[in-house]
């Protein structure tokens, strides 16, 4: 079996300028899918606008790009009232939804951290938009960049459009 470039998206809850990281995003998540025709399973969480986004630009290429290679899969703390009392509506949006098991015994405050770290574990790539020094996904940064994963911080990168 051929493995999947698998890439984890992190960013702030809250964006300025929607519009600019959209583009970024978009851009950059298109030559990731080009670039690994043996597939791409990008891991999301649905924590705030960045992850939203993600998850929205990830489906959008898909049908733009009329791929079968691409896998959107939601990762999850723990299970919402929201994903169970939706479930249907959410299996249709996402390829997969796991529930990490990495949390499962971890104390509520902790769930995040854990789970953000089980998906960098798992990635080859790592996408954020990181633009404060604090945060969960500042902290995300800090801990992929210490075990050498591969990342890209689309505050950092130039617009080329």
């Amino acid at each position: 079996m051929i493995s999947k470039f698998t890439v984890s998206l992190f960013g702030h809850r809250n964006i300025d300028d929607y519009y600019t990281v959209e583009q970024k995003l978009y851009e950059l998540l298109r030559i990731i899918i080009t670039q690994n025709n043996t597939g791409v399973e990008f891991l999301v969480g649905r924590n705030g606008e960045f992850d939203l986004m993600a998850s929205s630009v990830i489906k959008r290429l898909k049908k733009e790009m009329c791929t079968e290679n691409v896998f959107l899969t939601l990762v999850m703390p723990y299970e919402t009232a929201e994903i169970r009392d939706n479930a249907e509506a959410f299996e249709s949006y996402y390829d997969s939804i796991e529930i990490c098991e990495a949390c499962a015994n971890k104390n509520f405050k902790r769930v995040f951290e854990a789970r953000n770290r089980n998906m960098v574990d798992r990635s080859d790539m790592v996408v954020f938009f990181v633009k404060n020094q604090s945060g969960g996904a500042y902290q995300t940064l800090i801990y992929a960049e210490k075990i050498n994963k591969k990342t890209v911080n689309l505050y950092f990168t130039k617009n080329e459009s």
